[in-house]
C-alpha cells in the first residue's frame, strides 16, 4: 500500500524531547513498522524526524519561533508568549497539512492516516482532496460544552479508529468507528528486571492522573516513589499544592521525563507502577512500557485499564469508588480506593514478572500494532465508501 502517515505537531521536534507527548515514539513506530511490512510510507512530520519512511518536512521556522501578532498588544508578556506559542503551533498545522495533502494526491497515496492534530485541520483539507483518510482517535469523549465535542460532531462520518474498545464505547454511536487497533511497544527498548525496591510513577502531573492518590498509597505502604513528570506541568497549582508539600528524598521523589533507554532502566527496577487514574483513560502507554519491564501494574478501573492489565496476572485491578463501572467488584482486591491499592501494593510479590513481560510480547508490540491498521486499512480501501 502507498500510505501516508500524517503528525503536524511542533510537539515532534527535538526542541520538545522533554516533552512528555505520547503520540510521537508509537507515531514513528508505525511508520518503521509499516515500510518493515513492504509498504511504501510517507511520514508527514517535523523536519530531522528520524525515520524509514520518506520524510515530507513541516516548517521549521514556525517550530522554532513563536511569532506574536498586534492584536495581543495589552496583553501582559506570560499571555503574549502563551498566545504566540498557541498561534505558532497552529499555523505550523494547517501548513503540513495542506501541504500532506497535496503531496499526497500528487503521489497517489491510497490512504492518509492522521493519527494526531489538535485543529482537526485535516478533517477539513480531507474534503478538498478526496484522499482517502483515516483518524486515531487519542482521547475520551470530550464535554458537550468543549469545542472538541463540536469537532467530532462536525464530522461524524469520517472514518474513526479507536486505540480501545472501552474508548470507542464511552463514543458511542456519536461517530463513525472503524475499528480498534491497540498501541505497541518496541520491545526490544525494554530489558526485563528483578523486583525492585521503590513504586514508579511516570506522567503528566494532573488531577486526572491520579498523582495525589499514588502519594497516599506509596506513602501509606511507607515504600519509596519515584515519579517522572514533565517540567510544563510543574508550575500548575494541582502540583504546587497536592505534590510538593510530600517531596522529601527517600520518601516521594520526583525527576524530569527522559527518553526510551532510561525510562526502561526506571521502570524495570520498580516494585509496580502506581496507576490511580481519575479519567477514562483512553489505553495507558505506560502500563504496556511497564509491563514489557517486567514491572506489574497496580490501577485504578477506569478506561482501558481491564483491557491492558490482566487482573491478578500481570498485575493489580481496584475498583476506585463505588461507581457502576464494567467489572465491578470482579478483581481479586475487593477492598476499593486507596486501602485497595495499598492491599495491591502488599501482595504484588504474588506476580511473576515474567508473565508481566510475555503478555506485552503476545500483545501489544509494534508488530501487534501494525497488524491492527493494516486491517483497518485493508477494509477501508475494500469498502465502497
Amino acid at each position: 500500500m502507498r500510505i501516508g502517515l500524517l503528525l503536524p505537531s511542533v510537539y515532534m521536534a527535538d526542541k520538545y524531547k522533554n516533552k512528555i507527548f505520547a503520540p510521537k515514539e508509537l507515531f514513528l513506530n508505525m511508520a518503521n513498522g509499516l515500510v518493515d511490512k513492504g509498504h511504501n510510507v510517507y511520514v508527514y512530520s517535523s523536519p530531522g524526524t528520524r525515520t524509514k519512511a520518506h520524510l515530507i518536512e513541516g516548517n521549521p521556522e514556525l517550530i522554532n519561533k513563536d511569532f506574536i501578532s498586534p492584536k495581543f498588544r495589552g496583553l501582559d508578556r506570560i499571555l503574549k508568549q502563551k498566545n504566540a506559542h498557541l498561534l505558532s503551533r497552529t499555523e505550523y498545522e494547517m501548513d503540513l497539512c495542506v501541504k500532506a495533502y497535496q503531496h499526497g494526491k500528487e503521489n497517489k497515496i491510497e490512504i492518509m492516516h492522521s493519527y494526531h492534530g489538535d485543529t482537526f485541520m485535516s478533517h477539513y483539507v480531507s474534503k478538498l482532496t478526496g484522499l482517502r483518510t483515516v483518524y486515531t482517535i487519542h482521547d475520551p469523549k470530550p464535554r458537550r460544552e468543549h469545542i472538541e465535542n463540536w469537532r467530532i460532531r462536525h464530522f461524524p462520518k469520517d472514518r474513526y479508529i479507536f486505540i480501545s474498545k472501552s474508548q470507542r464505547r464511552d463514543f458511542g454511536k456519536l461517530i463513525r468507528s472503524i475499528g480498534v487497533a491497540y498501541h505497541g511497544v518496541d520491545i526490544n527498548k525494554f530489558s526485563f528486571g528483578k523486583e525492585g525496591q521503590y513504586l514508579a510513577f511516570i506522567g503528566r502531573y494532573i488531577e486526572e492522573k491520579g498523582v495525589d492518590k499514588a502519594i497516599q498509597a506509596a506513602k501509606k505502604a511507607k515504600i519509596l516513589l519515584k515519579m517522572i513528570g514533565d517540567d510544563a506541568y510543574r508550575e500548575l497549582p494541582y502540583y504546587k499544592n497536592k505534590i510538593v508539600p510530600h517531596l522529601k528524598k527517600g520518601v516521594v521523589e520526583d525527576s524530569t521525563f527522559f527518553g526510551e533507554a532510561d525510562r526502561s532502566n526506571f521502570l524495570k527496577n520498580a516494585k509496580a507502577l502506581l496507576f490511580p487514574i481519575q479519567w477514562e483513560e483512553p489505553f495507558g502507554m505506560v502500563m504496556i512500557e511497564a509491563m514489557a519491564s517486567g514491572t506489574p501494574v497496580v490501577a485504578y478501573n477506569r478506561g482501558s485499564v481491564s483491557e491492558i492489565v490482566q487482573d491478578g496476572v500481570t498485575g493489580f485491578i481496584i475498583d476506585p469508588d463505588n461507581e457502576n463501572r464494567p467489572g465491578k467488584g470482579s478483581w481479586i482486591i475487593k477492598k476499593k480506593g486507596i486501602e485497595g491499592l495499598l492491599d495491591a501494593i502488599e501482595r504484588i510479590g504474588e506476580i511473576d514478572r515474567r508473565l508481566c513481560r510475555k503478555h506485552i510480547e503476545e500483545n501489544f508490540t509494534v508488530e501487534r500494532m501494525v497488524e491492527g491498521y493494516e486491517r483497518v486499512y485493508r477494509g477501508v480501501l475494500s469498502a465502497k465508501s
